[in-house]
C-alpha cells in the first residue's frame, strides 16, 4: 500500500492538496512456477508530451474557447490485465472472513485488473482508454503526438497524460465532450484549468495595443518555495540564505540577428 500527499508543494489550505492511498502490485517479489524471477512483456506506454499539453493551452486561448481538466478515478484498475496469468497473495488484513475460518495458510487470487505496480498495467490502461475515446469520435492525431485526440465535430482537443485529462475547445462543446469521455471511463468532475501535473496554470487576459488576448502562465513558485523551505529545515536553525541575483540572462535584443543590418 502506498500513501502520498498529492500536490504537497502547494500551500496547506490549497484545494488540490490531499492524501491519497493505493494498493499496489509488489513487482519486486514476483516469481514463475520454478521460483525464478518472472519476466513480463513490459511494452511500455506513450503518455502525451508537455508540448502537447501546452498546445492544448494555446488552442484553449482562442476566442470563444476554454480549457478544463479532470482525473480518472483509479485509472489502471479500470482496465483488464491481459497476458500471462498472474496470481497474487493478499496481506492477511485484506482476507475475507471465510479464509480465516477455513484456516487457510497462503491462499492466492487471480489478478484480473491492471493493478498499479504490474509492469504491463500502464500499457493495458492506455489501450483501454484509447479504445474508448476512438469509439466515441475522438480521432488520434498521430504517432508523433501520442495520447492526443481531436473530435472533428465538436472541435475539441483532448490530451491524456496517464490519468490526467485536459480538454480544450469551444466553450459550449466541452460539456458534451466530457460526457463522451465519461461514457466508458470513470473520471472525476471536470474543473477549470488550475494545477496540472504539479504546475499551476493561471489563465488571464492581457491588454495589448491591438486588443485583449487570453494567456496561460505557468507558475512553479509554490514548488520552488517548498524546496527552499526543505533546504532550510535540513540546514538547521540559524542558517540564512544569501542574496542571489535572478539566474537568467539579460533580455537584450541589441545583439540578436533580428537587430543586425541586412545586406
Amino acid at each position: 500500500c502506498i500513501t502520498v500527499e498529492k500536490n504537497a508543494e502547494m500551500p496547506v489550505d490549497h484545494p488540490t492538496r490531499k492524501f491519497k492511498g493505493r494498493v499496489v502490485f509488489q513487482g519486486n517479489r514476483v516469481t514463475d512456477q520454478n521460483w525464478e524471477v518472472a519476466l513480463f512483456n513490459d511494452y511500455g506506454s506513450s503518455p502525451a508530451t508537455m508540448e502537447a499539453a501546452r498546445s492544448a493551452d494555446a488552442y484553449g486561448c482562442a476566442p470563444g474557447h476554454t480549457i478544463e481538466i479532470a482525473d480518472a478515478e483509479q485509472a489502471y484498475i479500470q482496465a483488464l490485465l491481459k497476458g500471462p496469468e498472474t496470481w497474487v497473495c493478499l496481506p492477511k488484513e485484506a482476507w475475507p472472513t471465510e479464509w480465516h475460518t477455513k484456516g487457510l495458510k497462503r491462499p492466492v487470487c487471480l489478478l484480473k485488473r491492471a493493478l498499479y505496480g504490474h509492469p504491463d498495467s500502464g500499457t493495458y490502461w492506455e489501450e483501454h482508454c484509447n479504445a474508448h475515446l476512438t469509439s466515441v469520435g475522438f480521432v488520434p492525431i498521430g504517432a508523433e503526438w501520442p495520447s492526443c485526440f481531436f473530435h472533428p465535430t465538436l472541435k475539441l482537443l483532448l490530451v491524456v497524460y496517464v490519468d490526467d485529462f485536459k480538454l480544450a475547445g469551444p466553450r459550449h462543446n466541452l460539456t458534451q465532450g466530457w460526457s463522451l469521455v465519461s461514457k466508458g471511463l470513470k473520471i472525476e468532475p471536470p474543473t477549470p484549468l488550475g494545477v496540472y501535473l504539479g504546475c499551476g496554470h493561471e489563465v488571464r487576459e492581457v491588454k495589448l495595443p491591438s486588443g485583449t488576448v487570453k494567456v496561460v502562465s505557468y507558475n512553479m513558485e509554490a514548488f520552488l518555495t517548498s524546496c527552499v523551505d526543505r533546504y532550510l529545515e535540513l540546514a538547521g536553525s540559524g542558517y540564512k540564505l544569501r542574496q542571489a541575483a535572478t539566474p537568467f540572462l539579460a533580455d537584450d535584443p541589441a545583439n540578436s540577428p533580428a537587430a543586425a543590418p541586412q545586406p
